[in-house]
């Protein structure tokens, strides 16, 4: 793990400051992003100095260089979640004339940080930065922890500035907050901490102020308690969708549409919310349909797609899958799809799946079955920073393909521990299919920065590269493709 003195003993210069990103980006990235709030707080004098200080030579960063943007976008998040509203204005601005492309969260925060002179600005303001914060919460980001956060530093920014002088405004926006939850069902705002930041009472301001930031950080600070996970193999048997999926041809679209037939009787909008973007662990069956109905196809197409990448003879030996975030192994099934339907024939020794929800290992476990019945499967019922060198058998003699199907661009995980794990565990020849839905450029740089680590090693190629925005591909989905070849020793 980096420091801020180590990175400010990196910011010399702008030159040298960009070689050290290039190297160590993920590791950056996982500063900020994992880094608790208490310990982001407990720096936040030293944080504003960096920014303060090493001004001239943040600006002088290359802006035509994603890696250098993508770092001040992560500066620029820390400066909102930490209210330094001058470094803020700095950055955000620097990155407005780069034309990078800025999370849409930050984009709503803007609008309460920057050239804000009188409450009417606030108050007007509301309903596009609720319209913001909602679209971020249901798009780009992996929980809603950070858009509450600036919901909520939002109202205190109105309480500190207006509070002694102009109280009305203030419950007139406190007004516009209840009035949101009230009317709308699957607003991001209803939450416990945004009801108990309302019930606070605000004639005592300074206190209010205070009260507010406390419960923030009380709720920030949380421990995520992990699930219990299961250490033995598992597959789903002696069930009803277990049995449909018996009776049933072992292609993609045959096995989506039992999810589809068992959902058409119980279809909802909560159902759907409560996939939180497709990132929530998944614990009831019903979010295994939702999600198949929701994402499979879009999954299903960009993967197709990125596999034709891959040369074919990497088939012709023995070979090891890695599904890592494997959900209800959406990868490797459209992968032996694609193989059938190429007609080329695969020697796949064993195929690992990895994933923390009980109900979706089990399911894809039972999956695989249905395309390769007599295929070796070793699942791992753990999220990506529970796994250890313990859970991973080196076979020197198999090629690798690892399988990165919309995990690699979510935050809640080290990017730096598992490049450790494969490094450590994927000793020889390892190809990497990674594909994501295109978010922001910062996510973006997040697989560039995955494969970057890898373009050192023996002989490293890269096989294909895609990113397609907003009505740049078919459907108006979007993608981005990295597949690359990397030989580890």
């Amino acid at each position: 793990m980096i420091s801020l003195q180590e990175l400010q003993s990196k910011t010399t210069s702008s030159i040298e400051l960009e070689n050290y990103l290039s190297l160590n980006f993920e590791k950056v990235y996982d500063f900020f992003e994992l880094r608790k709030h208490s310990d982001l707080l407990k720096s936040k004098e030293e944080f504003k100095r960096y920014v303060s200080l090493n001004w001239q030579v943040l600006k002088q960063l290359n802006n035509t260089n994603t890696t250098n943007l993508s770092f001040l976008s992560l500066l620029l998040d820390v400066c909102e979640r930490l209210g330094l509203r001058p470094q803020f204005k700095l950055l955000y601005e620097f990155l407005f004339n780069s034309n990078y492309k800025i999370s849409i969260r930050l984009v709503a925060s803007e609008l309460y940080l920057i050239n804000v002179n009188e409450v009417d600005n606030y108050l007007t303001r509301y309903d596009e930065i609720n319209l913001l914060l909602q679209s971020s919460y249901e798009t780009e980001e992996d929980n809603r922890d950070k858009v509450l956060s600036t919901a909520i530093n939002y109202y205190a920014q109105v309480l500190i500035d207006f509070g002694q002088f102009n109280l009305v405004s203030v419950h007139q926006l406190k007004g516009k907050f209840e009035t949101t939850i009230s009317k709308n069902e699957f607003s991001f705002l209803k939450h416990d901490i945004i009801e108990r930041v309302l019930e606070i009472e605000l004639e005592d301001y300074e206190s209010a102020y205070n009260t507010i930031h406390l419960l923030l950080d009380s709720f920030l600070g949380r421990d995520i308690v992990k699930p219990q996970y299961i250490p033995n193999f598992i597959i789903e048997s002696e069930t009803m969708y277990s049995k449909a999926i018996e009776k049933v041809n072992p292609d993609f679209n045959s096995i989506r549409q039992v999810s589809v037939d068992r959902y058409r009787s119980i279809a909802s909008r909560s159902i759907f919310y409560s996939l939180g973007r497709g990132v929530t662990i998944l614990t009831e069956e019903n979010q295994l349909f939702a999600y198949m109905i929701s994402y499979g196809r879009m999954h299903n197409q960009k993967l197709t797609t990125s596999f034709d990448f891959l040369p074919e003879n990497i088939f012709n030996d023995s070979i090891d899958i890695i599904d890592w975030g494997c959900g209800q192994a959406m990868a490797s099934m459209t992968l032996f799809e694609y193989l059938n339907a190429k007609n080329i024939k695969h020697k796949t020794n064993q195929i690992i799946l990895i994933e923390p929800s009980q109900l979706a290992l089990k399911r894809g476990s039972l999956h695989i079955k249905k395309f390769l019945p007599s295929v070796l499967i070793d699942t791992k019922n753990k999220d990506l920073d529970s796994l250890t060198d313990d859970d991973f058998k080196n076979n020197k003699n198999n090629s690798h393909l690892h399988l990165f199907s919309n995990i690699l661009d979510i935050d809640l995980f080290s990017l730096t521990a598992l490049i450790d794990r494969i490094d450590n565990n994927f000793k020889g020849v390892n190809y990497f299919v990674c594909v994501s839905p295109y978010i922001n450029d910062l996510k973006t740089e997040r697989l560039d920065s995955f494969m970057k680590y890898f373009s050192g090693n023996e002989k490293f190629e890269k096989l294909g590269s895609v990113n397609s925005k907003t009505k740049q591909w078919i459907y108006n989905w979007t993608r981005v493709i990295r597949v690359f070849k990397a030989t580890i020793n």
